[in-house]
């Protein structure tokens, strides 16, 4: 989305000649982490009459985010110069626009800034709830497909039934992650893999699992750093712009990673326990 920069008051942006020796100098970075897009957002703000407006809190630093082909838009605000959030990754696809702004929180009455350029001097200037203060530099973000083929869990994960364990196990020793699932497990499995249990049976079956992996590789990372199932996770977590070493190093334990691969199975889990709750009264 295009905002016009004409506007029937000043504002303060590096587009304009509105202010003189006043900057709104924004930085915008974003990175894809296990399912959600983090956005960053910093500013430096150099004008003291609205910088005083911010702290009387008649206006907020404010973030658009707007994707055209999702049709999501959202706006956060912050009364501090930085904006961190997280945006679900499904819920955004190809083109994402994001724009800084400085905007008024309540009506802004008599605006007085001896950094208004002459034209403006002299003449009453009122900023109704809303209105645009301060435009920073806006960013396109362009979201691509993710090469499903090469890095995803599925392809390395296999679930097998066996007919004399009694219990669930695990077998890291190949280039698949093998489950073995006792007999009658491994049939309630098959039927609720793809029904509105899921998600649930993810939980209840890949999470414990991979949680072993994971405790494994932390006691023993050079027995399997050549398995395809080491190097597809470790692929996961470098698309995710988080290194493996941060779990190999402690930063991460082993349920806390499992979990981030698996991106929060226990919610998902949980709202699909509760829509079918729901369905049932």
């Amino acid at each position: 989305m295009k905002f016009n920069n004409s506007f029937p008051y000043p504002v303060l942006s590096s587009e304009n000649d509105n202010y003189k020796n006043s900057k709104f100098e924004t930085t915008i970075e974003v990175q894809k982490i296990f399912g959600q897009l983090s956005i960053s957002f910093k500013s430096n703000l150099q004008d003291s009459t609205i910088t005083q407006l911010i702290a009387e809190e008649k206006a907020k630093y404010a973030l658009h985010i707007e994707c055209p082909q999702t049709s999501y838009r959202q706006i956060f605000q912050s009364e501090e110069p930085y904006i961190l959030e997280s945006i679900p990754d499904n819920r955004l696809r190809g083109k994402v626009d994001v724009h800084p702004f400085i905007l008024a929180s309540e009506k802004i009455e008599n605006y007085q800034n001896p950094n208004l350029n002459d034209f403006y001097q002299g003449f009453p200037i009122t900023f109704e709830k809303g209105n645009i203060l301060a435009i920073g530099e806006a960013v396109e973000i362009t979201l691509f497909e993710e090469d499903e083929e090469s890095q995803n869990l599925p392809s390395i994960v296999t679930i097998r039934r066996v007919e004399k364990e009694k219990i669930m196990t695990v077998d890291i020793e190949s280039d698949q992650i093998i489950i073995k699932l006792p007999k009658n497990e491994y049939d309630q499995y098959a039927i609720n893999a793809s029904s509105r249990l899921k998600e649930t049976i993810l939980s209840v079956v890949i999470l414990p699992c991979l949680i072993e992996v994971f405790y494994r590789i932390r006691e023993d990372q050079d027995e399997y750093v050549d398995h395809k199932w080491y190097q597809i996770l470790k692929q996961i977590f470098e698309k995710n712009n988080t290194p493996l070493s941060q779990f190999i190093t402690g930063t991460l334990s082993p349920i806390e990673a499992a979990q981030k691969v698996l991106q929060n199975p226990l919610e998902k889990a949980f709202i699909e326990i509760k829509k079918i709750s729901e369905a049932e009264d």
